[in-house]
């Protein structure tokens, strides 16, 4: 069992149906199309057996009820997983004291389901940033940190260029992933070598050398950072590839922190 705790979130597969559900919501699909969607992976596609079909009928009643729109058909899926006790009963198999847990949360789930819900909230689309940048450009960034200057890099900046752009999920905000060099002049290529997020390589030999920058918006980006120009992918010749999957999140209040001990890491 993927779960922490008997509370109705504690439980990864919860979370996951949440989080895929209160992100179809808030990218402006209407409530009942987004429940259906999920609906066809987590149940449709399912065994009848499969112990988390309860529980994704919970999460949805218990989202659904919130946002007052929580439909009838819905609503009686859900009270009818609760009064069957088939949730509870797997709790039971663990030990009859998390059985009990377990019965207690979904006793509180059926109370509110059977309560009157709140009025409707309005649909309020959140605007997911965008990276705005294109393949190739390529920025420098000063390095004026502490780090910096207690290592001698002072003055020399980070040069990356985007490589690749990645959602970590469907709805959501869309990150750079970029190649990142520290050098003296702001030139492209950099004569310097490319810096790794690990230095341990790969099973064929070859290393990971992206970075995915994690914003919420253009406002999260540092204004120092100075456009240098569009130019050919540069691409080490050790690059273990698939750079969007295999690359490492940073945000940026931390990007020259990562890049500069990484730096230091493979110059030691």
């Amino acid at each position: 069992m993927s779960a922490w705790g008997t509370g109705l979130y504690s439980d990864d597969f919860a979370l996951d149906v949440k989080s895929e559900f209160l992100d179809a919501i808030n990218s402006g699909k209407p409530y009942r199309e987004a429940f259906e969607e999920l609906k066809k992976t987590y149940v449709d596609n399912a065994y009848n057996d499969d112990p988390d079909i309860p529980v994704f009928w919970f999460v949805c009643a218990d989202i659904l009820w919130k946002k007052g729109r929580l439909d009838e058909d819905i609503k009686q899926t859900a009270l009818a997983y609760i009064e069957s006790n088939s949730d509870v009963e797997r709790w039971n198999l663990e030990s009859s004291a998390l059985g009990k847990k377990r019965k207690t949360v979904l006793e509180k789930l059926k109370a509110k389901l059977l309560s009157p819900q709140p009025e409707a909230k309005p649909i309020r689309i959140k605007k997911f940033y965008e990276c705005p940048w294109n393949i190739g450009d390529v920025f420098a960034y000063p390095l004026i940190s502490n780090l910096a200057k207690e290592n001698g890099l002072h003055g020399k900046f980070i040069i990356f260029q985007v490589a690749a752009k990645r959602k970590m999920k469907k709805n959501v905000d869309e990150y750079p992933v970029v190649r990142c060099w520290i050098a003296e002049e702001l030139t492209f290529p950099p004569k310097t070598t490319c810096v790794k997020w690990s230095s341990i390589p790969r099973n064929d030999g070859n290393y990971n050398y992206g970075y995915f920058m994690i914003a919420s918006s253009i406002r999260s980006v540092p204004k120092s950072i100075r456009f240098i120009g569009n130019f050919a992918e540069y691409i080490p010749v050790d690059d273990g590839g698939n750079i969007e999957e295999a690359s490492d999140g940073v945000i940026w209040k931390c990007f020259e922190e990562k890049i500069v001990k990484d730096y230091l890491r493979d110059i030691e």
